[in-house]
């Protein structure tokens, strides 16, 4: 294998190079990225024409890194070897770029003074890039090393010791505003893992992403402590290995304190005005009414009231528990046999065995189901509330991997009980311990088979869940991805009754497995 060699030494050399990357081929063309950006970092070049080649290089890298983050991001944890190799190609490419601009720093103060003009640049786009790095952790559920928060600490205290931590910076590279500062970058880095990464699904997190380039400037960073509020205040240690926190539990010094009262403001006036505008019209991109709604709730609570939006309280627990990762899953464990389409024909050895027995033996009916169907795994739930869960496993004791709003069933190994929650929380830690946290569908869940009524389409599995009368919600139907229409008529058959037809009315939830919706006898 040729040894790899940098390709450029200026930024007009770098241009021409770029202008023959094979950009028909996603992969090759971020690999040939990936690695230029590599080898500049230990180039002999001048600091000065590295900036100039950085700077060529940002557009380029930010169309393939999208290109390749579609490759991981959302993916099930834990990823697949594939997976994670494309994800670590990602979260290297960012973290060399942010290498490529840190060394400038050094560069500044020995062999390259003149490039002090460009200080705020050369400190923004560091900051920028250990960000992205972060970000791409949100993006697959895993949690954000220590060493990148450190980086990104550093990064901010020389802006401030600088006195550049408030001067304009043009960024448009991956962003629709066009202006930002040291300040605003490491705010927005601050504000998005403060905003609960681990309950947002992938496009909510872009969303919060876009929202915060507009919002970044709004929150203001200072060494001394806020007036007293009833709103417990935030703050960020500056010399610790992680993100902003509650400032009660930060030592004395070297913090600062994050003032969000006009960022609080902003959220209020938008969700006032979502009332009466669209999310579009309130330059809030194109985001459904509803989800929108939620969205700026769940951030008010946890940037403007340090997270206090907990309606259930929780109690400590150690509960083994069997997870049914799939409604093919939840189904066999609830009826404890094989699916079959109603009124069936038997198989042939089905027939053979009942001749010679006189009965279908339950060994038989077990040997029916599919490895998928029957797949179950252990895990342990460490706290409970009326609505949710929190359980925990390891990755080597997985076998189904989960996904961020999934659908699963739990089962208590001490009890015949089924519970059916969506995946709410998910986070993989530093050892590598899956944390899940699950909002329970309340009441006993019914194994039905489905199917919709066009004469023509096969039964598949799906669920009943009773009326919550307490929370005011209505009797609905768990049902596989996709099944959901307003006013789609299902023909629906349990063991105990005879099939009946119902109306599919409003969506309640969707996941990568799964739609729920309100129903009416049809």
């Amino acid at each position: 294998m040729a040894e790899e060699k940098l390709q450029f030494t200026d930024a007009p050399s770098c241009k021409a190079w770029l202008a023959k990357l094979p950009r028909s081929s996603p992969t090759q063309c971020h690999a040939e990225l990936a690695a230029q950006v590599r080898l500049l970092l230990a180039a002999t070049i001048a600091p000065e024409a590295k900036f100039a080649v950085l700077e060529a290089l940002r557009e380029p890298v930010a169309e393939s890194q999208a290109e390749m983050a579609r490759n991981c991001r959302g993916k099930p944890v834990p990823l697949q070897t594939h997976d994670l190799e494309a994800w670590d190609s990602v979260v290297g490419a960012w973290r060399a770029m942010a290498s490529g601009y840190d060394a400038l720093i050094d560069a500044m103060a020995s062999t390259a003074p003149d490039l002090a003009t460009q200080a705020h640049v050369i400190c923004q786009r560091a900051l920028r890039y250990t960000a992205l790095a972060m970000f791409e952790h949100c993006h697959v559920y895993y949690a954000v090393n220590g060493a990148l928060w450190q980086q990104l600490h550093r990064l901010y205290v020389f802006s401030e010791n600088a006195g550049l931590a408030a001067t304009t910076v043009d960024d448009t590279v991956g962003r629709r505003t066009a202006t930002t500062t040291c300040a605003a970058t490491y705010a927005h880095a601050l504000l998005m893992h403060l905003a609960q990464p681990d309950a947002l699904s992938g496009e909510e997190l872009n969303i919060v992403d876009r929202w915060l380039e507009r919002w970044e400037s709004m929150v203001t960073l200072s060494p001394d402590p806020l007036a007293q509020s009833s709103v417990p205040a935030l703050a960020v240690d500056l010399a610790s290995s992680r993100g902003a926190g509650l400032a009660k539990n930060m030592p004395a010094a070297g913090v600062r304190h994050l003032s969000v009262e006009t960022l609080g403001k902003a959220l209020r006036h938008a969700a006032a005005g979502i009332k009466q505008q669209t999310p579009a019209q309130l330059g809030l991109g194109d985001v459904a009414r509803n989800a929108c709604e939620k969205l700026l709730l769940l951030l008010h609570v946890q940037w403007c009231a340090a997270g206090t939006g907990r309606a259930d309280e929780r109690t400590p627990a150690s509960i083994k528990v069997m997870i049914s990762s799939s409604l093919a899953s939840i189904h066999y464990h609830l009826t404890g046999k094989a699916f079959r389409q109603p009124g069936g024909e038997l198989t042939a050895a089905e027939r053979q065995r009942l001749d010679m027995f006189g009965s279908l033996s339950e060994a038989g009916g077990q040997a029916l189901a599919s490895q998928r169907s029957a797949a179950a795994e252990t895990w342990v739930i460490v706290n409970q509330s009326v609505s949710g869960f929190l359980g925990t496993t390891t990755e080597k004791d997985v076998v189904n991997r989960i996904s961020h709003g999934q659908l699963v069933g739990i089962q208590p190994t001490a009890k015949k009980v089924m519970y059916v929650g969506i995946v709410q929380r998910l986070i993989v830690d530093l050892s590598g311990t899956i944390w899940i946290g699950l909002r329970i569908i309340l009441g006993a869940p019914q194994a039905v088979s489905a199917r919709i009524a066009d004469g023509t389409a096969k039964y598949d599995r799906g669920l009943l869940m009773p009326e919550d009368a307490a929370r005011k919600i209505p009797a609905s139907m768990v049902l596989l991805p996709g099944w959901h229409q307003a006013n789609r008529i299902l023909n629906v058959y349990a063991d105990s009754d005879k099939a009946r037809k119902i109306k599919l009315q409003t969506l309640l939830d969707r996941g990568a497995n799964f739609d729920r919706a309100t129903y009416t006898a049809a």
